[in-house]
């Protein structure tokens, strides 16, 4: 019995891997479940027989990709008091995410295109049951507290900062193409450091 719950879950594994990359190069709408059955090894039959739908399908990979940030944020919350590292952290994480993970990316763009509405209740579900809005408020606080940060927008910073990762993230190949970056795993492991620096002390002399 054992072994056929493993089995099963493995197959739902190499199914969720095999549609994240369907859905990362065709969309929901150009995707078919037939070259996801195929890229997975299954039977079509066993897709429907996890997941029901196409539609389904696609809101698990969504909510799979959110995830494994979820599970990021709540380990790194929890053993973080400092906002410093724990920005440091995230810059980290999510390099490794787009780098380890790069079907999100095309996925992520086209909800955006299409207006995010799948993935904005996705992320505002998994935000509000593990009450992440609460931890991230209240380590910035206490950031204010001892004097390390200024009495900024609590929300405009943690905001700010996911938009400073994400874009170069998301258009990295037009900014390595623009400015001509020839060794990009260099710039992408010294950006990591960069974004937090820029974030928390800016651009101007002091």
């Amino acid at each position: 019995m054992k072994k056929k719950l493993t089995k099963s879950a493995g197959s739902a594994e190499k199914i969720l891997d095999s549609a994240a990359r369907e859905f990362a190069r065709y969309g929901l709408a150009g995707s078919r479940v037939d070259r996801i059955a195929k890229l997975a090894r299954v039977n079509k039959a066993m897709i429907y027989y996890h997941y029901r739908s196409k539609d389904n399908l696609y809101q698990i990979v969504i909510r799979r990709h959110l995830g494994k940030i979820g599970d990021f944020l709540e380990s790194s919350l929890s053993k973080e008091n400092d906002a410093e590292a724990f920005l440091n952290s995230l810059a980290d994480f999510y390099d490794q995410m787009f780098t380890e993970r790069n079907d999100f990316a095309p996925i992520f763009l086209r909800e955006l295109a299409a207006g995010g509405e799948r993935i904005r209740h996705a992320f505002a579900e998994m935000m509000s049951k593990r009450q992440f809005v609460g931890k991230l408020m209240q380590l910035l606080e206490t950031g204010k507290k001892r004097g390390e940060i200024r009495g900024l927008n609590n929300m405009h910073a943690i905001v700010s900062f996911i938009g400073m990762n994400l874009f170069y993230l998301i258009a990295a190949p037009v900014i390595h193409s623009v400015w001509e970056i020839k060794d990009e795993k260099r710039f992408r492991q010294e950006r990591k450091k960069e974004v937090v620096d820029l974030f928390l002390y800016g651009l101007k002399s002091r």
